[in-house]
């Protein structure tokens, strides 16, 4: 009878996340209800296992992994302004930044290219985005699920009436159980109070980001509109954190996540404060910090990392109607994710 009662309400607990509201597919869904009622070890211990056993082969970047060139503008190549390769030969497009055409903004100030920073696995590449804040204002929206909470403007997703001028979105950090930081927007702090030392996220009141690591490069203010930590810097005055490999006292996820060749997502800020995206299906923590060095960050962060997690959408508002595009076509969820309120919390570009 106890063996019964225990079954009926696991099946009713896992229901309620099957069921519960949000864009998550059941895949998510089910590695959140594991997760969340101790199998988190027993998820961690399988995901080492299968991404230590599933390293990139192959010597070039998989075309469903590289930026879709639908929408790329065709600029001439700025030698001064192109990332070197690290490898023997280039691919077609690599470290070139190209403008994204069809946009809420002109193309000169919102482009993308791809680079290959790993010298042993010459077909793993990382997406960037690099983005002219003149030009842009960024928003932190809260999903249903992390942070949580009731009352949110946008009610964890993109309002229509945000829509025509909706350049981009993408997913933010860790699960809050995942970090011991917190978050601040509209006026109120989120799940705990803000940690010094965590890299974070500040969105000022202009809208514009930068990357700080909190209470030595910012603090709350007036002027400070959204906070979202994670973690610590990858990146810090231009330099890779040495410690990225070892990962000692696990300041950057789980023992041996660092290493782990999956989805993986960061984003940064150059010297010219241009606001700078990375994302890379099969990437360690120190290609990902690679790349975005490469690209130019003086300092950077990582997001959120693993399969059906990491998004990048643009977006397209032609006739009243909205449309999205992925990043790259490997990237797993949908093109209109973020349209509809979703489980998880992200940041949306909006031209100015």
């Amino acid at each position: 009878m106890l063996f019964v009662s225990l079954t009926l309400i696991s099946c009713y607990s896992y229901g309620t996340y099957l069921t519960a509201a949000g864009n998550a597919p059941v895949s998510v869904r089910s590695i959140d209800w594991l997760r969340d009622h101790g199998f988190a070890t027993a998820v961690t211990s399988a995901e080492q296992w299968w991404y230590t056993r599933n390293v990139p082969t192959g010597t070039h970047a998989a075309k469903s992994d590289l930026p879709s060139r639908s929408y790329a503008a065709i600029l001439a190549a700025v030698p001064s302004d192109t990332i070197p390769s690290i490898q023997p030969t280039a691919q077609a497009g690599e470290g070139v930044w190209q403008g994204v055409d069809g946009l809420a903004i002109q193309s000169s100030v919102v482009q993308q290219t791809f680079v290959r920073p790993d010298a042993s696995y010459p077909s793993v590449a990382v997406n960037l985005v690099r983005f002219d804040q003149s030009a842009i204002t960024t928003t932190y929206v809260p999903g249903l699920r992390e942070p949580g909470g009731a009352g949110w403007a946008w009610n964890s997703q993109i309002p229509p009436a945000q829509r025509p001028s909706l350049v981009a979105a993408f997913n933010a950090g860790f699960k809050f159980k995942d970090t011991a930081g917190g978050a601040y927007t509209e006026g109120r702090p989120v799940v705990r109070p803000l940690q010094n030392g965590l890299a974070s996220i500040v969105i000022r009141s202009n809208g514009k980001v930068e990357i700080d690591k909190w209470g030595r490069d910012a603090t709350l203010s007036n002027d400070v509109a959204s906070v979202r930590q994670n973690l610590e810097l990858i990146i810090d005055h231009g330099i890779i954190d040495p410690g990225l490999i070892s990962d000692r006292n696990l300041r950057w996820g789980s023992a041996k996540s660092q290493l782990q060749y999956t989805w993986r997502s960061g984003i940064g800020v150059d010297v010219s404060g241009r606001l700078i995206y990375a994302a890379g299906p099969k990437a360690s923590l120190t290609d990902l910090a690679s790349a975005l060095k490469g690209a130019g960050a003086v300092r950077a962060m990582q997001l959120d990392i693993h399969d059906q997690v990491v998004t990048f959408n643009w977006f397209r508002t032609t006739s009243g109607i909205t449309t999205g595009t992925k990043l790259t076509p490997s990237m797993q969820r949908k093109a209109n994710r973020f349209l509809a309120s979703d489980q998880r919390d992200f940041l949306v570009i909006e031209s100015r």
